[in-house]
């Protein structure tokens, strides 16, 4: 029987497709004549696409200002930073040009904008800390635009944010609804020259976000049906895309699998990887988010497997594989191995004094106070050489 009742919120207004960037001309100019265009350093591949959009916000009168250092896993002190060049130049709205970091760090710099360039944290982690809570608009908080660069975070669909507390190597997610972006543009041109390490990692990013919203508890008919679409398209074109990077059809999938999944994600939530994968990724912030979430994913399976086994038994179904909860858990594991993501561990160098901070820190015992040392060794299997 359908589940007749759920509620369904995603109110960006999205631009989806190659060649979609040339809309940014007309959404800025009636956003303002001041913006903040928030990327990562202007270098290497994405050195033309920051220009690029520079040019046509300045053929419609629109005067750009950039905060161009954005780093994987922003932090306190850099959202700081972003508010403080805002405030200086007075700028109407905010523009996010990247992946995951520089979304999360442009729409936390719009939400928590204000005129004096000061920022409340104490506030905002005691007010913004549930995602499905409905709190009133800051009438501070400036408009924000997203333009994704990347396929994986799903941050051009969702309410949630997250920034990295280096003193108290934690990484903490923020909620609001004003973390939706008043636009998102989604053309998948702009992904054709990111390197295959940094597909990989966002698009399994995009895998986790469908897949764990299915397996939840808020789940409705629609997300249900666009998670398993999601998950499908990311286990067919993942790693074609890595193989061929150039093409555009590839990208098109993953792009498309990248936004219905960040959908499912802000209305059915995430599992358990995400915190996990938080607590490595704040006590080794050299990590990357997708890579964190890799190394965490087969214990998780292996612990989630026999609870949740009809859900995915249906889809090993949808997948055409065998329709057993272990043909699915196998899949995925194929699928981390394809994308070298299987070998997220090594990479990540995790030494004994980390070991020993992430296996005691205080959120593993409270994501399951009734099954604690469970949690406790899914993580320890996780991260043993």
């Amino acid at each position: 029987m359908v589940n007749s009742s759920f509620n369904f919120f995603t109110p960006t207004q999205l631009i989806f497709g190659p060649g979609k960037l040339e809309n940014i001309k007309e959404i800025a100019k009636s956003y303002g004549k001041n913006c903040l265009l928030v990327s990562r350093p202007k270098e290497g591949s994405l050195k033309k696409t920051y220009k690029r959009v520079e040019n046509l916000l300045n053929t419609v009168g629109v005067k750009v200002y950039f905060f161009d250092e954005i780093v994987p896993n922003p932090t306190l002190d850099g959202i700081d930073k972003g508010v403080a060049i805002a405030a200086k130049n007075r700028v109407d709205f905010v523009l996010g040009v990247g992946g995951g970091s520089v979304m999360d760090s442009a729409k936390l710099i719009a939400l928590l904008y204000e005129s004096d360039g000061i920022i409340d944290w104490k506030a905002a982690f005691s007010n913004y800390n549930d995602p499905f809570t409905f709190i009133p608009s800051k009438s501070s908080s400036l408009p924000f635009i997203a333009i994704s660069t990347t396929s994986g975070t799903g941050s051009q669909c969702t309410q949630a944010a997250v920034v990295s507390d280096i003193k108290k190597k934690e990484k903490i997610t923020l909620f609001h609804h004003d973390l939706f972006p008043k636009v998102a543009i989604v053309d998948p041109e702009l992904m054709l020259s990111v390197p295959g390490s940094v597909t990989a990692a966002t698009g399994f990013d995009a895998f986790t976000h469908a897949f764990e919203s299915y397996l939840g508890g808020r789940t409705s008919p629609l997300t249900e049906h666009l998670s398993l679409e999601a998950i499908k398209l990311v286990m067919e074109y993942l790693p074609k895309a890595i193989k061929e990077p150039q093409n555009i059809e590839y990208r098109t999938h993953l792009a498309w699998a990248d936004t219905i999944s960040g959908m499912c994600l802000s209305n059915g939530g995430a599992d358990l990887p995400h915190p996990l994968g938080e607590i490595i990724g704040g006590i080794c912030q050299r990590v990357a988010h997708g890579e964190t979430l890799a190394m965490v994913y087969p214990a998780f399976l292996e612990y989630k497997h026999e609870i949740a086994h009809k859900k995915f038994e249906k889809i090993a179904a949808f997948l055409e594989l065998e329709k057993t909860p272990k043909a699915f858990h196998n899949k995925v594991l194929e699928l981390l191995e394809t994308t070298n993501l299987s070998k997220s561990l090594q990479r990540a160098a995790i030494n004994d004094l980390e070991r020993k901070e992430i296996l005691s820190h205080p959120l593993l015992k409270k994501l399951d106070p009734k099954n604690g040392k469970d949690i406790i060794n899914l993580m320890s299997k996780s991260i043993k050489e």
